[in-house]
């Protein structure tokens, strides 16, 4: 995520951080058993009594508290549900220690300068059943028809979870990290009002190691084929380096493919990654979107920035992007935008 000159005001990130101030306060406590800080329990209950109330977390503390409580139950019956399939397929086998079983629930929306408003909501599941059969994964995902555009701009399309955009299957990795090249295959159906079956294979090779101060490399080249839109195919190449202590550069490539429209998307970005503290960064981006048809050309350019702050814990993530978009349609004409997106996680 990333964030940019805008002509957007930012008081309102501003006040977004002045809120989530008292959630930075609580890992600042002390709490040690030296003589100048530590106190008695009596002592404790006596200040507590003069200051009441005074010293209580406040309302958006005790509401993330009671969140919290929900969440983790929920998420431990997820995984605790996928974990006991996993045992009654593998006849009882000794349990691995990681389950990576999790679901994603994404919230985004987006203010337009001439007034319009979109709201996105995505929701990803994935399910891990290690000792069934191993590197086996049940997903679910319901934005499995997003385009390059989509993917590349921070902006909301007015996304909603609906089963004929929805696709679920079985993923299967048979390589492992030390593996130059590695393989993904997966399959499954669209969630149509008929089940639309498609399979996907995925390569994947990386150069150089992600928190090195060198180079790292990805390339990523995706087939997949749909039995209503036929096939398609993707090619993604991305760079990255540190630069200084607290900034990284990254750039990234991609090229869509799909028969039944016969012609390339792609997208080039380059960002600057900010890394504030250890719960927020700044992604500073400039990207161009492109087509093949009717001639090979530039649809559009944008610039912007996204701020990314862990809102509590490592489950709650909260997204501020604006976004200066240039559509060659209206002629490079400027559309101004800014996007709110909220991230909940729900795994062991």
């Amino acid at each position: 995520m990333i964030i940019t000159r805008n002509s957007f005001p930012f008081p309102f990130c501003t006040l977004l951080l002045a809120l989530s101030a008292p959630l930075l306060a609580r890992e600042l406590e002390p709490l040690t058993d030296s003589g100048e800080l530590y106190f008695a329990e009596e002592e404790k209950k006596k200040s507590e009594k003069e200051q009441g109330e005074d010293d209580r977390p406040g309302f958006v503390m005790r509401s993330l508290q009671q969140m919290e409580i929900q969440r983790d139950w929920l998420s431990k019956g997820y995984v605790g549900m996928w974990r006991g399939l996993d045992g009654y397929f593998s006849d009882g086998a000794t349990f691995e220690n990681e389950n990576d079983s999790e679901m994603r629930l994404e919230t985004k929306q987006t203010w337009r300068a001439e007034g319009e408003i979109e709201s996105d909501v995505r929701l990803r599941v994935r399910v891990d059943l290690p000792n069934t059969e191993k590197k086996l994964k049940l997903f679910f995902s319901s934005d499995e028809e997003s385009n390059v555009e989509e993917r590349v701009r921070s902006v909301s399309t007015g996304e909603r979870i609906e089963r004929d955009k929805s696709v679920s299957g079985l993923e299967f990795s048979p390589d492992d990290k030390d593996r130059k090249w590695r393989r993904k295959f997966s399959g499954g159906v669209r969630l149509r009002s008929s089940l639309v079956p498609y399979v996907k294979f995925q390569l994947k090779r990386e150069w150089g190691e992600e928190d090195s101060d060198n180079w790292f490399h990805l390339f990523r080249q995706k087939v997949e084929y749909f039995d209503d839109d036929g096939w398609g195919t993707s090619t993604e190449f991305s760079s990255t380096h540190p630069v200084g202590d607290v900034f990284i550069f990254s750039f990234w490539l991609e090229a869509d493919y799909e028969d039944q429209f016969n012609f390339f998307e792609y997208a080039n970005v380059y960002t600057m990654t900010q890394v504030v503290s250890e719960r927020s960064a700044v992604h500073y981006r400039i990207g161009a979107i492109g087509a093949s048809q009717p001639v090979p050309r530039v649809n559009g350019v944008f610039y912007g920035l996204s701020w990314q702050y862990q809102l509590y814990e490592d489950w709650i993530f909260l997204g501020i992007s604006p976004e200066v978009f240039y559509p060659r349609e209206l002629n490079w004409s400027a559309e101004p935008s800014i996007t709110a997106k909220l991230e909940i996680f729900f795994a062991e």
